[in-house]
Order: C-alpha cells, then sequence, then structure tokens
C-alpha cells in the first residue's frame, strides 16, 4: 500500500511540472512578437512606451493574494494594467498568458516579458524598469 501511495504522489508531482514546464514554453514563444490590440485595458496607459498587464482571475488564489498589492501600485503606475483573463481570454492567449496570475511587459507594443506565478513588490518594479 505504501508503493501505491509513493507512485501517484510521484504522478501527480510530475503532472504539475509538466503544467508548469507548459505555461513556460507557451510564454517564452511570445517573446519579441507583436503585442494583441490592448486598447481596450489600456485606458489612461493607452500612450505609454512601456506598459505591465497582469492578467488575473477572480477565482485564483494566488491572483487574490497579489491584489493588494498591484491595487497598491496601480495609483502611483497607472502604466500597471489589471486584466481579468475571463473578460479578455482572447487578449491572455496571443500574450501567452497560460496560468494565472501573470505579468506580460511590452515595449513599443513588442512582447518583452512574460512571467507566469505572482511577483514580490520588489520583482515586480524590477520588471517595470527592465529595458
Amino acid at each position: 500500500m505504501q508503493t501505491w501511495v509513493v507512485v501517484a504522489l510521484g504522478v501527480c508531482a510530475g503532472f504539475l511540472l509538466a503544467l508548469q514546464l507548459a505555461a513556460c514554453w507557451r510564454a517564452r514563444r511570445v517573446l519579441g512578437r507583436a503585442a494583441a490590440d490592448t486598447s481596450s485595458v489600456d485606458k489612461s496607459a493607452a500612450g505609454e512606451r512601456r506598459r505591465v498587464y497582469y492578467f488575473f482571475a477572480e477565482h485564483c488564489g494566488r491572483c487574490r493574494a497579489m491584489a493588494p498589492l498591484v491595487a497598491q501600485l496601480q495609483p502611483a503606475h497607472h502604466h500597471l494594467i489589471r486584466v481579468d483573463v475571463v473578460q479578455s481570454l482572447a487578449l491572455a492567449r496571443a500574450s501567452g498568458v497560460a496560468a494565472t496570475p501573470s505579468f506580460v511587459l511590452v515595449k513599443a507594443n513588442t512582447i518583452r516579458q512574460v512571467r507566469p506565478g505572482g511577483m514580490s513588490e520588489k520583482r515586480l518594479g524590477r520588471m517595470r524598469e527592465a529595458i
């Protein structure tokens, strides 16, 4: 019976690792490509050369954990744009988002970085300053 439990845990861990690798692979595929039309979500950041999109889902626990940090940073950084994947699924797919939360850096209408997963304030700050 113990062998069965170890095998089941190994299979589950392998599956979760495969999901993470697939999300990273999808994110890498879009780097350097032209960004999709983001005019529906840009609002006050429409004229900005560099924008960071925060893709989230209401049902996502890690997204809810990131929400206070993003809300705190948004007033001072209007180029940080929240995008609900349920409402903008086509934009999320075109941006290489395969998991939530994800952050996408767009500079001069080119996708420069896609970071799946949560971030600390320091790491998010480095992303905003990048390139």
